[in-house]
């Protein structure tokens, strides 16, 4: 990260996931928490509404509660996380911070987010 440029380095790297989420699921027109929110519904898929599946459904509380848990994830470090990045002024973050939420950021597209 260049030296005081962190916030925008996080922002950066939700744009990048949010993009490389909507190239996986082909939803352009819905984007970020509603978007990934959706994609980790346990309901099942229907067209245009894909879903992004951490295992098989048999039906059991593990899967529920597996994607409930993504779901809720992606929500919030982008309601939390890159909604004041985008849309509040703010002081630069202090680099601890910025990885921090980077790692959070990070969790979300290693581990659900890329292909198994």
């Amino acid at each position: 990260m260049p030296s005081g440029h962190f916030r925008e380095s996080v922002g950066a790297a939700a744009r990048a996931i949010n993009v490389q989420a909507q190239a996986k699921l082909g939803r352009r027109g819905v984007s970020e928490a509603k978007l990934l929110s959706n994609a980790f519904s346990t309901n099942s898929p229907t067209a245009g509404h894909p879903r992004l599946r951490l295992s098989p459904d048999d039906g059991g509380d593990t899967f529920k509660n597996r994607h409930d848990g993504a779901g809720n994830f992606a929500r919030g470090v982008y309601s939390a996380i890159r909604s004041p990045i985008a849309h509040e002024e703010g002081d630069e973050l202090e680099e601890s911070e910025a990885l921090e939420q980077l790692a959070a950021f990070s969790i979300l597209a290693r581990r659900w987010m890329l292909p198994r």
